[in-house]
């Protein structure tokens, strides 16, 4: 069951763990670790036509026609909203800034992402699968752009149980078991996974850890381009509780599409000050989605020749 919190929350979150993984550090950043190889063979741009043309999501079976006065309501009604969302497309437009080097980077793609309901037992984790691709890479308000012409592609697939990192044009790919075998684990709910992300829960468990406040749409938003689109939405923002010993995050904030509470932004805010926004755009769902089985599959290619293939099985 998808709902509505859970798909911008959870990109939010999800872009983070991967790009923690393989990003384009500041110059002055500490390296990463080097990465084990288990298996080897041979400032938000808002001028650019993807905010301009930043539509109203696509309606779901029905608009939701309460008007939510508080963050109590809302979170009541986005238990639900979105039920029947099995399958999602988007345009998506991830902006990773950094506050202390003053870096930003700016990742333009498309999102899938799948939902299949795990049974009838109350509270079982359901079957989530995703890909997205990123085409552009933008570094440092566009003085510095990197796409196809450039060698630039980057795909990350989670099937359930690996998260595949793809790199079609350096011919590399990057294959973790993130899930144990036969296990079947949501790695991004609260209390279970590495971000403290509210995610498709009960409104009590939310609000057992965050404090919750729901905002004008336009509250924080400065950029003339993403302010047509935070007009039209709720802005709910949740900070953690002192007594839930947050760490690494400070703030969340997501803005709901009024008329059929689809999430369209989200941005976070971490303990150093470093920001994270997600922008959606021409979202589809279910039939409409532009989702296909192929982009799905974290299998290894193929014909492997020339490719730099990784493998780390479960860890624990």
């Amino acid at each position: 069951m998808l709902t509505a919190i859970t798909v911008m929350t959870k990109l939010v979150a999800v872009l983070a763990a991967m790009l923690s993984w393989h990003t384009v550090r500041p110059a002055d950043a500490p390296a990463p670790a080097a990465e084990t190889v288990v298996q080897a063979e041979p400032v938000v741009n808002t001028s650019d036509e993807l905010i301009a043309d930043a539509a109203p999501a696509q309606p779901a079976s029905e608009s939701i026609a309460d008007e939510y006065t508080d963050a109590d309501e809302l979170l009541g009604a986005l238990e639900t909203a979105g039920n029947d969302v099995r399958r999602l497309s988007a345009v998506v437009r991830y902006v990773k800034t950094f506050a202390i080097q003053g870096d930003t980077q700016q990742r333009d793609g498309t999102l899938a992402f799948v939902s299949t309901p795990a049974g009838a037992e109350a509270g079982a984790t359901p079957d989530r699968r995703f890909a997205i691709e990123f085409h552009r890479l933008a570094l440092d308000n566009d003085s510095r752009i990197e796409d196809a012409t450039t060698g630039y592609r980057e795909r990350y697939i989670f099937d359930g149980e690996w998260l595949a990192e793809v790199r079609p044009f350096d011919k590399q790919f990057i294959r973790r078991q993130v899930v144990a075998p036969g296990d079947k684990w949501d790695p991004l709910r609260l209390g279970e996974g590495p971000f403290p992300i509210p995610i498709q829960q009960r409104r009590a468990d939310i609000l057992a850890r965050f404090d919750a406040e729901l905002l004008d749409g336009l509250d924080g938003v400065e950029e003339r381009g993403l302010r047509g689109v935070a007009g039209k939405c709720y802005q709910l923002r949740l900070t953690p509780k002192p007594e839930a010993n947050e760490k690494e995050l400070r703030e969340i904030r997501v803005w709901y599409q009024r008329d059929t509470l689809l999430p369209r932004m989200a941005k976070t805010i971490s303990q150093a000050d470093d920001e994270s926004f997600v922008l959606l755009k021409d979202l589809l769902t279910n039939a409409d989605a532009e989702v296909s089985e192929a982009e799905l599959t974290t299998a290894l290619p193929v014909d492997r020749a020339g490719w730099n293939i990784t493998v780390e099985p479960y860890a624990g």
